[in-house]
């Protein structure tokens, strides 16, 4: 535990291995996603990676599905990392913080093996990557909480696709910053959060479900992560021949659920009634209330469109199929 998740653990949150929470209950998500209020959290469960040097943005665009040369100072967009075969490694936020310097926000376990797959290429560039999780926290806020908090406190800010904004401020100075803001904003865990990306239908990958699925299944295309026309990246073949030449045979659907006494967790295999083969991965879940669950899973049409699933060991029925706030193309 760091300094930082110290500090929370002496302000009423209860920390347990990157995930938190402030005795909210899943009870009391359905108020707070309908309240037009402010809500701060502390995104533990993310890391930072910075990209620094003068070959960065070209180091970066040869390696990722967005488009780097096209994202000006200040602004970010979703992206990912690919294998040769087109499978992701690694999906992330990318921000311009300065002309020669990126950051990567991403699901902490996927930090350690990023840099390693990234430096393999890094040397023949003028280039570094490191993890400055440990020296620039990240806090994720809904509404105007942030507005009052001084300019000169806040390293970096941008906004993520649904309006969401990510301050990224520095160890030493992010508990007077932390007061600041519950001022105004009420604090929430790491699960409420991953339930506004699950209801954004932003699709995030972890080491569990690293090298499981190309961008499209996650609905990449559809929300300004995949640039077809930058250019080659590690993968790009098939992404490109995916969009053109190929039929995507699964992707990602947000469905809810009846909540189970076990423990639901990204990449656990989906199964139809009676089959052993499966039909597609959970990519995230998180509680909707205290009865039912919501979650993001690649699966195939059928799958989709079934009313009964089986998900790891159990079935579930009755399962009802929602929308997303963008049109897939």
């Amino acid at each position: 535990m760091n300094d930082w998740q110290t500090y929370l653990s002496g302000e009423s949150a209860t920390v347990d291995d990157n995930h938190l929470h402030f005795n909210e209950l899943p009870a009391d998500f359905p108020a707070l996603l309908a309240k037009d209020g402010n809500i701060v959290s502390p995104l533990i469960h993310q890391n930072l990676i910075s990209v620094k040097g003068p070959d960065a943005a070209r180091f970066l665009q040869g390696q990722i599905t967005c488009d780097v040369f096209h994202l000006a100072i200040g602004e970010s967009t979703p992206g990912a990392r690919c294998n040769p075969k087109g499978r992701m490694l690694a999906s992330f936020i990318l921000f311009r913080a300065e002309e020669q310097c990126f950051f990567l926000q991403l699901h902490h376990s996927l930090t350690t093996p990023l840099i390693s797959e990234l430096n393999k290429y890094a040397v023949f560039f003028k280039v570094e990557l490191a993890d400055v999780s440990e020296h620039l926290c990240l806090l994720g806020v809904t509404g105007k909480s942030a507005e009052q908090i001084s300019p000169t406190d806040i390293s970096y800010q941008y906004l993520l696709i649904d309006g969401r904004k990510i301050l990224i401020v520095s160890a030493n100075i992010i508990p007077s910053v932390w007061d600041t803001l519950l001022d105004t904003a009420r604090p929430a865990g790491t699960e409420f959060w991953q339930l506004m990306d699950i209801q954004s239908g932003i699709g995030h990958v972890e080491i569990a479900t690293s090298d499981l699925f190309v961008p499209q299944m996650l609905n990449f295309q559809a929300i300004g992560a995949i640039s077809f026309k930058k250019g080659c990246y590690t993968g790009q073949e098939v992404v490109a021949r995916m969009k053109y030449l190929g039929k995507l045979k699964r992707r990602m659907y947000r469905i809810r659920i009846a909540a189970a006494t076990g423990h639901l967790m990204p990449g656990t295999p989906c199964y139809l009634k009676g089959q052993h083969q499966a039909v597609g991965h959970i990519v995230s879940v998180a509680h909707y209330n205290s009865e039912q669950l919501e979650m993001l899973a690649v699966l195939t049409e059928e799958a989709a469109e079934s009313d009964e699933l089986m998900i790891g060991l159990q079935l579930y029925a009755a399962i009802e199929r929602l929308s997303f706030p963008y049109e897939i193309t």
